[in-house]
């Protein structure tokens, strides 16, 4: 299977599955940027290592693919962010319905 092609495919069916769900907790994904489209983030909120946006959910927060090859979920009212997959194979597969 090429690179991130699961992320393409759930990309195609986020229709149908929306819903990121991990560790008891489900964020409705109401974005998510095709792999051809990604482009490091130029944010006066993002301070850190290379990242780039990969999708949003229902309230304007981030998942971030970051340049570790983790994905993180941005919080604006925080200002934080957290690791919520090792990479994004992991994040795709908590994609849900």
């Amino acid at each position: 299977m090429k690179r991130h092609e699961a992320f393409d495919r759930a990309v195609s069916n986020l229709g149908v599955r929306r819903f990121f769900r991990k560790d008891g907790q489900a964020i409705e994904v109401v974005c998510l940027v095709r792999v051809a489209d990604w482009r490091p983030v130029q944010a006066s909120w993002w301070r850190g290592k290379e990242a780039c946006i990969i999708g949003a959910d229902a309230r304007g927060n981030f998942f971030l693919r970051h340049c570790d090859g983790s994905v993180r979920y941005w919080q604006h009212d925080t200002a934080s962010d957290a690791v919520v997959a090792r990479s994004v194979g992991e994040f795709v597969r908590h994609i849900s319905e």
